[in-house]
């Protein structure tokens, strides 16, 4: 009886599969989006010049007086780095034992915490900039063409998540992809997975304008990862253990650039389902 062990159950093979098998998930960066810079040190500053509206020189009659000129006025940006890190103990019988390499899914898992350290950083920056409401795809268009300045249009994206794909149209020639059609000004949309970049209640982010210079990641030291069959972590101690401490380290710093370069907008779902 193939259901009971004793009674012959045992003459069943089992399929068994050890190699990892992944899910089909989305996964995205926002440091693409942003400007990085690497630096070298743990702080520093950048001075930038600051918009003014500029009057012109005034008419002066001959041997008059010749009036003083309001000079230019400086900001300063500054950068201080900050450490995030985070450690996987793995006993060494498993990294000896498994038929996978436990190595490589260990370095992707950290790798992919870098990522989620960025996108976590990158958008609390965003939000230094208090977020507005956008009604529908007029308000979409009023942002473009309107409320952000015109020295940005040619380099503006969109960057919303797939809930708000279906408030945009597809290009023509590239289905797969979205844009959104102002007049004659056309702006391609960047899609960010709802894990990445999610809702707030039923508001669906909508950020418009050029987050490269807006936003400014600096970047101290790329994820490094280290492993050790010696080392103490907390509770953890390789050496009596017989295990491998491997850890991954992050430094870097993420500041708002320009804040008239973005706008931080959402569409409230529930506001247009009662308008309409």
């Amino acid at each position: 009886q193939e259901g009971v062990d004793a009674d012959g159950g045992y003459t069943v093979p089992e399929d068994i599969v050890t190699r990892v098998e992944r899910f089909r998930d989305s996964k995205a960066s926002l440091r693409s989006l942003v400007s990085v810079e690497n630096v070298t040190t743990n702080k520093g500053r950048r001075t930038h010049k600051k918009r003014s509206q500029q009057t012109g020189f005034v008419k002066v009659a001959e041997g008059g007086k010749i009036p003083k000129k309001a000079s230019p006025q400086f900001s300063v940006l500054n950068y201080s780095i900050s450490k995030y890190a985070g450690f996987l103990p793995i006993t060494n019988e498993l990294l000896e034992d498994s038929d996978e390499n436990i190595t490589s899914v260990m370095v992707e898992w950290l790798g992919d915490e870098a990522r989620v350290t960025d996108n976590v950083n990158i958008l609390a920056a965003i939000n230094l900039k208090a977020a507005v409401a956008l009604d529908g795809l007029d308000g979409l268009k009023k942002a473009v063409l309107v409320d952000l300045d015109s020295a940005f249009r040619a380099t503006t994206k969109i960057i919303t998540n797939s809930n708000g794909i279906y408030w945009l149209t597809p290009i023509p020639s590239e289905p797969g992809k979205m844009q959104l059609a102002c007049g004659a000004v056309v702006v391609p949309v960047e899609e960010i997975p709802n894990a990445d970049l999610p809702n707030t209640d039923t508001k669906i982010p909508f950020i418009v304008g050029d987050l490269k210079e807006g936003i400014k990641l600096f970047d101290r030291r790329q994820l490094t990862i280290t492993s050790s069959d010696v080392a103490v972590a907390g509770d953890f101690n390789a050496f009596e253990q017989d295990m491998t401490l491997t850890k991954g380290v992050l430094r870097e710093d993420v500041q708002q650039r320009d804040s008239e370069a973005y706008i931080n907008g959402y569409i409230d779902t529930a506001t247009q389902v009662a308008a309409g």
